[in-house]
């Protein structure tokens, strides 16, 4: 089970990777407003948060063998004999979740600082 838990650990960090390669882009184009920079992550982070939330949602009813937590299995040949698909699932359930919550956290501290920075100015 550890096997499948830092595969599915690693593909959904990979995507989040890029995820935050994308917010960090937008937010260094926007640096020269900390205000505006920091709304912004903290929009996109959020509607990132979302989307992984809604891959967790969605994750159960997911057919096991197009998921890439399948292929990077080996196509099954890693996993024991009956080894349940929905248990596959399920793991990607809840890495999906953890890295959703995850992204709320760092959504609502982008937030609070742009609530700081807007008190200051």
């Amino acid at each position: 089970m550890d096997r499948i838990e830092y595969l599915a650990d690693l593909i959904v960090r990979r995507g989040c990777g890029f995820a935050l390669l994308a917010i960090g882009t937008v937010m260094l184009g926007l640096s020269y407003d900390l205000l505006l920079c920091l709304k912004s992550g903290a929009i996109l982070e959020a509607l990132h948060g979302s989307v992984l939330g809604l891959f967790a949602y969605n994750a159960p009813k997911w057919n096991h063998k197009s998921t890439e937590l399948w292929t990077l299995l080996n196509k099954g040949a890693d996993l024991p004999p009956n080894y349940p698909p929905a248990q596959l699932l399920e793991v990607l359930r809840k890495t999906y979740l953890r890295y959703a919550e995850m992204a709320g956290c760092v959504a609502l501290m982008m937030c609070v600082g742009a609530v700081i920075v807007w008190i200051v100015r």
